[in-house]
């Protein structure tokens, strides 16, 4: 018997393609729609759900409030809408927050799996829709090998190297937990894979004032997160580049994109940032103002991007001198958050010459 899901389950997992079904007609004028009372309640929900997912969270307990329908039309007008925003950054936060949020509906949900389980009690019926639909092979918690390999790509975690992993006969083990976390990685992959959507100017007009409520809101909390600019916080390799600079380095292409998005997702501005190529050999006001724009959103694509992750520093040899909080975070913005946060210990008072007593 076809499993099927209900209303309440497509709302949950709103990427489903019989979730997506009846959004296509309902969005078919979506021009029309945006500019009616329930049209407006729609956008409303859905700038609430990508505010939501920009605030950095370590457990996620989503609300559901809405019809079923009326949540699956705010997952798609989300992704409509940040594409019109098109920042690099709020999208992977949305993508994670839509894969996090299917990760608590599937695991959390007792009376799912207690109420969908197979004959043989291993997998919901739940879950294996899901992951058929997302293309995930597998059999009493065994995977193809192949599939596992491209699963686990984007993961540092060391348990899921496949040298750390059982392997027999092709496929790898996998237990209960860990099938639930590959179904969450793939759900982001996915789902950042088809973002930003080509969206038709006449609706980014449409919605470019929530656009704007966007880019504000999200400036807003990326200073509460960061701050003001601190140096002292910044990330051994990040410090090597400005150390380079200022002798009249020149650096290689991966060491001046990692260095400029760093710079400006800790909320340096464009000329600051321009500022720190001038002592560069080859400094060239015109070429550096271009690229620093290009990376920085401001260049007329408006896509901005994002410090590359330490893995992919150590790829282009920019990760050096790791001291004892690099051991601790995958990626240079979480090094300067943690750095920030550490209590500032005051420097030590210079010692002060003897008065000479009066004679």
């Amino acid at each position: 018997m076809v499993f099927v899901p209900s209303g309440k389950e497509l709302s949950h997992f709103p990427f489903l393609k019989k979730a997506q079904e009846p959004i296509r007609a309902r969005f078919a004028s979506l021009g029309s729609l945006l500019s009616t009372p329930k049209g407006q309640a729609l956008v409303d929900l859905a700038v609430a759900r990508i505010k939501e997912a920009s605030v950095p969270r370590k457990n996620h307990v989503p609300a559901v409030c809405d019809t079923p329908e009326d949540e699956i039309a705010a997952y798609a007008l989300a992704r409509i809408v940040a594409s019109c925003v098109n920042d690099r950054q709020l999208i992977d936060r949305l993508t994670r927050y839509e894969s996090e949020r299917a990760y608590y509906f599937l695991v959390d949900e007792e009376e799912w799996n207690s109420g969908y389980m197979q004959e043989d009690g291993e997998y919901s019926r739940l879950w294996m829709a899901i992951a058929d639909e997302l293309g995930i092979r597998i059999e009493k918690d065994r995977m193809p090998v192949p599939d596992y390999v491209e699963l686990v790509a984007p993961l540092h975690d060391d348990r899921f190297r496949l040298i750390n992993r059982r392997v027999e006969q092709g496929f790898v083990t996998v237990n209960k937990n860990e099938r639930y976390e590959l179904l969450r990685e793939r759900v982001r992959v996915m789902l950042r894979r088809d973002l930003p959507h080509r969206v038709p100017k006449e609706i980014c007009e449409q919605l470019a004032p929530r656009a704007a409520e966007i880019k504000a809101a999200y400036q807003e909390q990326m200073l509460r997160q960061f701050g003001k600019v601190e140096e002292g916080a910044f990330p051994p390799c990040i410090q090597a580049l400005i150390t380079a600079l200022a002798a009249g380095v020149n650096l290689t292409h991966p060491g001046r994109f990692s260095l400029t998005a760093f710079l400006h997702n800790i909320g340096m501005d464009t000329s600051g940032i321009a500022a720190l190529y001038a002592r560069s050999p080859d400094f060239d006001i015109e070429k550096t103002m271009y690229q620093v724009e290009h990376i920085t959103g401001r260049g007329g694509t408006s896509t901005e991007y994002t410090t590359p992750a330490c893995a992919a520093m150590q790829t282009t040899g920019l990760c050096v001198h790791r001291d004892h909080i690099c051991e601790k975070v995958s990626h240079p913005l979480s090094y300067y958050k943690v750095k920030k946060s550490l209590p500032h210990k005051p420097a030590p008072a210079k010692p002060q010459a003897p008065k000479k007593e009066a004679e």
